[in-house]
């Protein structure tokens, strides 16, 4: 046999084994799904072309098989997943809605909720499905049913969202009260002119004790109306007492409001301007300082004259307790919660009790760089104001290598502004290092981090202008450029004892070739050219034989050194000539800008016949004009533009007002009214009730599964509005109205133990005359309930 037959064989009996292969893998998969198993389908998909798939998934969704069902939603949600549009089975997943299996109605829900803004039409379908299952058993059912009615974009139904919102706030179960909560703003959004209704039912949801509802609702709240604050006075105090039980997100809704509500109804805290100084305040204490045996009226002058002249400022009761109950929010986990309260006390309490703030805004420091770099700028801006709260915490501002350009630049922000006179030589120590960085940036903002620390400190002023005319002696060039701008602003305002420092950078001409760098020294000789007569003169005699070859912005320098000297000698004849060549050379430069500059110093330096009245003016005022003298130098930050916006808010970070940003409300003049807030406790509001109830969270048939008499204990207010879906069987409470109060029935035990002796000789006549009665009684009522036999009052 040839080598061409075994090869043709070879072919013949590779392509049976794949056929039976095939066949093989196809006969398992049609034997898996005639069996039922759940991921029979998951495993055809390897064996199928994509529109094979997509022709099973739509089988699948038409089937009478649940099993079959819920396994093409898992895939349908599984590819919304990925980010495909599966938007074309809308229709066959919209016929699913009425299915009775809760695992494909979920499912069902979470595909409309992807879909119904876009196809409004055929999610409009299924409006009275998902009104019928607003009074589903299963609370997850009556919960998802409301959030996909509120999330189909049709103005048409927003009446229709406002009944079902209007429905589920009274609804027994905590969760769905809070999606009913949610389904607020939407409501809102869809049709503006359902506001009124909905802040009834904010008003209403504003009163439920569970903390699940009452962070959502806050939200709600400040979408709809955010400064109706008179909806916030009834429950102020339970929004304080409640904060710590709320969900993280909504601590910061509750805490965003409380910090409004606390800027509009209280008085400033700190009246003397505190929170504006950047000294720290004195704790504000009073000291008793009477003798033990001491009379009232004996040593009263002595005792005048002891008390310390400290103004004491005395909070609102309800300004207090607001600043007591966030405090032990400052240890949460969720850096958003720390930094809202952080904002609260920022804003909110007296300067001296604002310290508290410091030590949980550097711990939550040890996170994501995102959130560092949020809460460093929040530090900056706070420190800009009150840069003793982080003083103790300065070397928590020291950058490392590793970490990225924005933080260590924020850090190094922070640092020179809580720098004072204590710890300036440690942090002078520490900026020595960071000029070594490989990063050319952070170089060059660690040089102005050095300069603004002259000008923070000004005892300091010496040694930093000493380290930076070290810097002027290094290799690197950009790290002498740098120094000379800023030694440039420092060295402005002409001074004696200074002189030494302008020549030292007169000297740095012959070698430095950045353009910025040499014109800023050329317009600091011509600062001081009163009192270095002898330097400027030479500076520009060589100036003026590279001019041709100087950047533009080194020959607006020269061009104005010269004019300085003129104005000064104006009758030195090497000047003039020196003058008189420059201003030539320049009249014929390719730089609009140098041309325009010289033509208007020829007209002020060269002498004309026939000048104008209004020239000769300018001439006498010449000095004036060109050697003015300068203010101290005043080096800011970056932080510094964003100052004036609130801390916490995003236009912080961006140094622009965004769309929606609000600033805080000035405090009141006069305290207004108190009363307000002091409102009797509603029935229902009681946290110390227990209300027995027999229900499970999101189960069908509790009370057929559970028959043996166990029962959850719930508090008053999440079991308020029981409906008759979930009746207590367990009768061992008394019912009042809605609840089932125990402390009626033990607060009723009490009276009647001490009304016991009074009745007894009444009881001891009624038993021998109705002990027959009795024991008939006893046989009827052996079936009734044990609630019938609970004293009453």
């Amino acid at each position: 046999m040839e080598v061409s037959d075994y090869i043709n064989s070879a072919k013949t009996f590779a392509e049976k084994a794949a056929k039976l292969s095939q066949k093989m893998s196809q006969g398992l998969v049609d034997n898996a799904r005639e069996l039922g198993f759940p991921g029979s389908e998951s495993g055809a998909q390897y064996f199928d072309t994509s529109e094979e798939k997509m022709r099973n998934i739509k089988r699948q969704l038409d089937s009478k098989n649940d099993r079959e069902k819920l396994d093409g939603l898992k895939r349908l949600i599984a590819m919304i997943s990925k980010g495909r549009d599966v938007s074309e089975f809308f229709p066959d997943v919209v016929k699913n809605v009425v299915s009775q299996n809760i695992e494909i109605r979920k499912l069902v829900y979470i595909f409309l909720l992807r879909y119904a803004e876009q196809e409004p039409d055929l999610a409009l379908l299924s409006i009275n499905s998902f009104q019928k299952d607003l009074s589903d058993k299963n609370q997850i059912i009556r919960a998802m049913a409301l959030r996909v009615m509120s999330g189909i974009r049709v103005p048409v139904i927003s009446p229709i969202v406002l009944l079902g919102i209007k429905k589920c706030i009274t609804d027994p179960s905590p969760y769905v009260r809070k999606t009913a909560a949610h389904a607020i703003p939407k409501c809102y959004s869809l049709d503006s002119s359902q506001k009124e209704a909905l802040v009834e039912i904010i008003a209403t949801l504003l009163k439920d004790r569970s903390n699940i509802v009452i962070g959502s609702t806050i939200m709600a709240f400040n979408e709809v109306c955010p400064n109706r604050f008179d909806l916030i006075h009834p429950c102020f105090r339970k929004l304080c007492s409640m904060l710590g039980d709320c969900d993280e997100w909504g601590q910061m809704s509750i805490l965003n409001v409380l910090i409004r509500y606390g800027r509009s109804q209280f008085l400033n805290p700190n009246p003397n301007g505190e929170d504006e100084s950047k000294v720290q305040p004195k704790k504000k204490t009073i000291t008793n300082n009477k003798s033990f045996y001491s009379s009232d009226d004996s040593n009263s002058d002595d005792d005048d004259t002891d008390q310390l002249d400290i103004e004491v400022i005395e909070l609102d009761v309800d300004h207090e307790l607001l600043l007591k109950s966030c405090i032990p929010l400052l240890q949460s986990r969720n850096s958003g919660v720390v930094l809202a309260v952080a904002k609260l006390f920022y804003y909110l309490s007296p300067a001296s009790e604002a310290e508290k703030i410091a030590k949980p805004l550097v711990r939550i420091l040890r996170s994501h760089r995102e959130q560092s770099y949020v809460v460093l700028s929040n530090i900056a801006t706070m420190s800009l104001k009150r840069p003793y709260l982080f003083e103790s915490s300065l070397q928590q501002f020291y950058t490392q290598s590793s970490e990225p350009v924005f933080i260590r630049d924020t850090k190094l922000n922070i640092l020179t502004t809580i720098a004072n006179a204590s710890n300036i030589h440690t942090l002078l120590t520490e900026l020595q290092q960071y000029v070594k960085s490989p990063n050319k940036d952070f170089v060059a903002a660690t040089i102005q981090a050095i300069a603004r620390c002259a000008t923070t400190v000004p005892t300091a002023s010496d040694k930093c202008l000493g380290l930076l005319m070290k810097l002027l002696g290094s290799k690197n060039e950009l790290v002498v450029a740098e120094s000379v701008l800023v030694l440039t602003r420092l060295l402005q305002v002409p001074n004696v004892e200074r002189s030494k420092s302008v020549i030292a950078l007169v000297k740095l001409l012959e070698t430095l070739k950045v353009p910025m760098a040499r014109a800023n020294i050329l317009w600091l000789v011509g600062q001081y050219t009163e009192t270095l007569p002898h330097v400027g003169p030479d500076v520009l005699r060589q100036a003026v034989k590279n001019f041709v070859n100087e950047d533009n912005i080194t020959k607006l320098q020269i061009l104005t050194l010269s004019a300085k000297l003129i104005c000064l000698n104006p009758d030195h004849t090497t000047l003039n000539n020196l003058n008189q060549y420059l201003l030539n050379l320049a009249r014929y430069d390719t730089d609009y800008d140098v041309r325009d500059r010289a033509r208007f110093l020829r007209a002020l330096t060269i002498p004309n016949q026939q000048e104008k009245a209004g020239l000769n003016q300018i001439k006498q005022h010449l000095k004036d004009i060109l050697l003015s003298n300068k203010e101290p130098p005043v080096i800011e930050s970056e932080v510094q533009n964003s100052a004036d916006y609130n801390i916490g808010s995003l236009s912080l970070l961006a140094h622009q007002p965004l769309p929606g940003y609000e600033p805080l409300p000035d405090f009141p003049q006069e305290q207004p009214d108190t009363s307000v807030r002091n409102v009797e406790e509603l029935e229902g509001w009681s946290g110390s009730r227990t209300v027995m109830m027999e229900s499970g969270f999101g189960s069908d048939s509790f009370d057929q599964r559970y028959r043996s008499g166990t029962s959850t204990a719930l508090s008053g207010v999440e079991a308020m509005g029981n409906s008759s879906m979930y009746s207590p069987s367990s009768a061992t409470v008394k019912k009042k109205g809605n609840d089932y109060d125990l402390d009626a029935f033990y607060d009723e035990s009490t009276d009647e133990d001490e009304s016991s002796e009074e009745e007894s000789e009444e009881e001891s006549e009624e038993e021998s005359e109705g002990s027959e009665e009795e024991e008939t009684e006893e046989e009827t009522d052996s079936d009734s309930s044990e609630d019938e036999r609970l004293p009453r009052k």
